[in-house]
Parts: structure tokens; sequence; C-alpha cells
């Protein structure tokens, strides 16, 4: 979990308008319990914009309680060597 939630930027505003300690306490009761997780990525595209990026791509999601197929768009920005997370959203 440190490295998952590691991977969104200290400025990532969840969708909804949710607080961060709410959504980060909502993913590790979806995602701690879980027996299998499988995560396929397909039709990926991604654009760079100096020490911005965009990443829209396909994602199917497994677990042993869920199946979602869906389109994901990630906005990124640079961190010293690494890019973070700091929009996220789901369409269908």
């Amino acid at each position: 979990m440190p490295d998952y939630l590691g991977a969104y930027a200290p400025n990532f505003t969840p969708p909804g308008g949710q607080a961060r300690a709410a959504w980060e306490a909502d993913r590790r009761a979806r995602i701690v319990p879980r027996q299998r997780i499988s995560v396929d990525v397909s039709e990926l595209e991604v654009t760079v914009d100096g020490d911005r990026a965009t990443a829209r791509f396909r994602q199917a999601y497994a677990s042993d309680t869920l199946n979602v197929n869906s389109l994901k768009t990630l906005d990124m920005v640079k961190s010293g060597s690494r890019w973070l997370i700091v929009r996220e959203t789901t369409g269908s």
C-alpha cells in the first residue's frame, strides 16, 4: 500500500470532492483484503509536455470480488525522477 499510495502526488485531489484521508482509507479497504488482484492495461497513449504528462488507457481490473473494464486518464507531474499522479478520471 505505501508504494501504491506513494504514486499519488501530495496535491492529488480525489474525485467527487472526497477528502484525501477518506480516499486513502477507501483504497486500503478495497485492496488489502483481496486474495487476488490483476490489472491489464491496453490502448495506452501517453503525451508529455515538459514536467507534465497524461496517460490514457483501457484498464481491465479483476479481483476476487470485482471485474471492471474502463477507460482511465492519469494526469501526472514529474517530481525529481518520478512521475506522480495529480488527477485520475475513469470513464466507460
